[in-house]
């Protein structure tokens, strides 16, 4: 009986010494806010972020950390980043409390890739397929991806289709486009109206409104680019029109108009 008295008084005595310093945590003046830091980004302004993430100047910094375990531990806010990670354009979010009194906000942003085209509206999409913007027109940013029929969408979420191959095909193909045109001055990128995936892991890709390349989709798509990239740039003339067709797996030919 005496061992389990002790042991009650000692697990008493660690709650309130426990409460005790939460108690003094969150009136100290140690704790308080009076710096909020957003790494630099693109798509919203340091203001947007830090009113979505609902963290304010002058109150304290317990307030807000949490979330789990993991959070508490790091001193991260996980609520706070939860509400900034709603925002379309935001990958990911850390927000952490760096003593004394300042929330440091880091923020990764989504690269957008190509515009998809559904039920009369262009979907910006990300690498992943997620939906950064939807606008009623193309704004030449980024090329036009054609052929993938999509079941839905919502803003701020990856996108659902019968065909998700094509949409590993579609990321594949534009990283490998930004391979051929890296540190490079002609860049086919700048050139390229459309891409639309047709049948048998074929595709066809627009240039310039005049020239039109059809190209299998396999592990050699690095190599036919920058082959297409070489026709097109260098050996068609600027006023003919017509098609580029990859006869065999390693050779193409200019069908003229």
């Amino acid at each position: 009986m005496r061992k389990k008295r002790r042991g009650l008084k000692l697990l008493i005595s660690l709650l309130l010494l426990i409460a005790g310093l939460a108690a003094v945590m969150m009136f100290s003046p140690l704790f308080l806010l009076t710096d909020i830091y957003v790494n630099e980004i693109v798509n919203y302004t340091t203001e947007d972020i830090i009113r979505i993430s609902g963290i304010q100047k002058g109150e304290n910094a317990i307030e807000y950390l949490g979330g789990s375990i993991n959070h508490l531990l790091q001193f991260r806010m996980g609520k706070a980043e939860s509400r900034v990670e709603n925002l379309p354009w935001v990958k990911s979010s850390e927000i952490k409390y760096v003593f004394p009194g300042t929330a440091e906000i880091t923020i990764r942003e989504r690269e957008a890739i190509a515009w998809i085209k559904h039920m009369g509206n262009y979907l910006l999409i990300d690498e992943e397929g997620y939906v950064m913007k939807v606008s009623s027109s193309l704004d030449g940013s980024y090329p036009e991806i054609r052929g993938v029929p999509l079941d839905g969408f919502t803003i701020g979420k990856k996108i659902t289709t019968k065909e998700p191959d094509n949409i590993k095909w579609m990321v594949k193909l534009l990283k490998s486009l930004d391979m051929v045109d890296e540190n490079k001055q002609q860049k086919l990128i700048e050139v390229l109206d459309w891409i639309d995936f047709i049948d048998d892991r074929e595709i066809y890709i627009s240039m310039d409104q005049r020239i039109t390349g059809k190209i299998k989709l396999d592990d050699d798509i690095t190599y036919r680019l920058s082959y297409l990239k070489e026709l097109y740039y260098n050996y068609i003339k600027p006023e003919e029109r017509g098609m580029i067709d990859f006869f065999d797996e390693k050779y193409a030919r200019f069908i003229a108009e």
